[in-house]
């Protein structure tokens, strides 16, 4: 008798993730207290650099210790590939240091995320073509943050190779560079080009970096806990059960997931700057109004920035980019964007993903649509925004679904249970209240051309602003609820 199959899961967003120094947890934030009043007290930037490396460990240490031998491992492998890379007299030498460094990573990264997804999906291969294996996963738990590190640590010595970088010779800098907290287990992705600089001079905080580094913190715990966390509980009823809401409910909760999703993931980014702001450490921006692109290919310009910038410089240009014909374009287009997908999960959901964003963005290359357009006609670009917005929603409901059962008895309930029920305001009236508080900021961020606009009000609106977030949070109180990026 044939073995009943058994599902293959994404790793689920609502999943017993370890709290470990989650930036909204009380335990960080007496952790980075501490962190910065040592920081200050250090007036040379090596010693700087070196307690921020130990706090980094520390912080690291608090999910799993476990993991923290693969940093080490990773930062001792790249320290030492890159000078050989760069004193190495013949290609062939350099090509052997850069692929060992390679294969760790990726090797890393594959046995930690990818094999037991390969085990099981070769198990329903198997399955499928008439035979009982009896193959078993290993359960290996994923260490948090492992892809942003590994993809961080392999720019380095790509641009070394490429003689876009000199290799560093100072072993702390360059592990504080791979282990930095702020950006550690969520990114954003750094380019060593633009970090380490910033780890081999003197650093000064000035108060322009205090007023931004506080209110970044402040938007940042007030998209997580106030908007993200506040719309989770029903995005996690609605998807996971499927069968016992309407499909006008089921629409709405993809809709309140695209924005849990942004104030979760943007959220911790602004932390991450904000923090990094206070000690005059600079981390790049990683969202730029991402909703209020005009179509999908302008959607990735904007959306998650430090990987979509790693994807086209390290894969799509290394792929030949468009330099290889329209054929070979949309190719590379395609590869590019099923990888993108692959990297957020081991999950045939995130390969769908990829496969589906990769369309939307051939399509674009097809027309010639540009990745940014500016000026207009304001209903026309009204009309175009929300069309990438519906786009995105397609995408967000592939994203989410727990797996493609899932996915599929969402798809039904849509389309053939889409009728009004009395729960239909619980789930639309938070989603819109939300929506439109994002949309209406982000709109008037767009149109200043200022992301810091709220600094530039009179000081008693900014005041005004900041007692809000701040009772609102204290309402609230700040939960470790876990940041959805962590599981990738």
């Amino acid at each position: 008798m044939r073995k009943k199959r058994r599902r293959i899961l994404l790793l689920p967003i609502r999943a017993g993730i370890p709290a470990g120094m989650s930036f909204n947890s009380i335990l960080f934030i007496g952790f980075f207290i501490v962190v910065l009043g040592l920081y200050r007290r250090l007036r040379d930037y090596r010693h700087q650099n070196a307690m921020l490396l130990v706090a980094s460990y520390v912080f690291y240490s608090a999910w799993d210790w476990r993991f923290l031998s693969l940093i080490i491992g990773s930062t001792l492998l790249d320290f030492f590939a890159a000078q050989r890379i760069h004193r190495a007299r013949s290609e062939a030498a350099r090509r052997f240091y850069l692929y060992l460094s390679l294969a760790f990573n990726l090797g890393m990264l594959g046995v930690f995320k990818y094999l037991d997804f390969g085990i099981e999906s070769l198990s329903f291969l198997l399955q499928d073509l008439g035979f009982e294996p009896h193959l078993h996963t290993l359960q290996i738990i994923l260490p948090v943050g492992i892809s942003f590190y590994t993809f961080q640590t392999i720019s380095y010595t790509v641009d070394v190779y490429r003689g876009e970088a000199e290799p560093i010779t100072d072993l702390v800098t360059f592990a504080l560079y791979v282990a930095y907290f702020p950006q550690l287990v969520a990114g954003p992705i750094e380019r060593s080009t633009r970090l380490l600089p910033q780890f081999q001079k003197q650093r000064t905080v000035t108060t322009e970096d205090y007023r931004v580094g506080f209110l970044w913190i402040l938007l940042g715990y007030f998209k997580k806990i106030i908007i993200a966390d506040s719309l989770a509980p029903m995005i996690e009823h609605a998807f996971g059960s499927p069968n016992e809401v309407s499909g006008m409910v089921s629409l709405v909760a993809i809709w309140a997931f695209a924005i849990q999703i942004y104030g979760d993931f943007a959220g911790y980014t602004l932390i991450a700057r904000g923090l990094g702001r206070l000690m005059g450490i600079r981390i790049i921006q990683n969202f730029d109004k991402p909703y209020l692109a005009r179509n999908p290919r302008e959607f990735w310009y904007r959306w998650h920035i430090s990987l979509s910038s790693w994807m086209r410089r390290y894969l799509y240009f290394g792929l030949g980019g468009n330099r290889k014909g329209t054929r070979r374009t949309y190719v590379n287009l395609l590869v590019t964007m099923l990888l993108a997908g692959l990297w957020h999960g081991a999950s045939w959901n995130f390969v769908l993903w990829g496969g589906y964003c990769g369309v939307l963005v051939m399509i674009c290359y097809a027309f010639d649509i540009p990745n940014r357009k500016v000026g207009g006609n304001p209903l026309v670009t009204f009309i175009q925004i929300a069309v990438t917005f519906g786009f995105t929603l397609g995408g967000w409901l592939i994203f989410r679904a727990s797996d493609m059962e899932n996915l599929r008895a969402i798809v039904i309930n849509i389309f053939t249970r889409f009728h009004w029920t009395d729960d239909l305001v619980l789930y639309a009236r938070p989603t819109l209240t939300m929506f439109v508080l994002l949309m209406a900021y982000h709109v008037w961020q767009e149109r200043t051309g200022d992301d810091l606009i709220l600094l530039r009000q009179n000081r008693w609106v900014l005041y005004g602003v900041y007692v809000f977030i701040l009772a609102t949070l204290f309402v609230l109180r700040v939960r470790p609820q876990p940041f959805v990026y962590f599981q990738f």
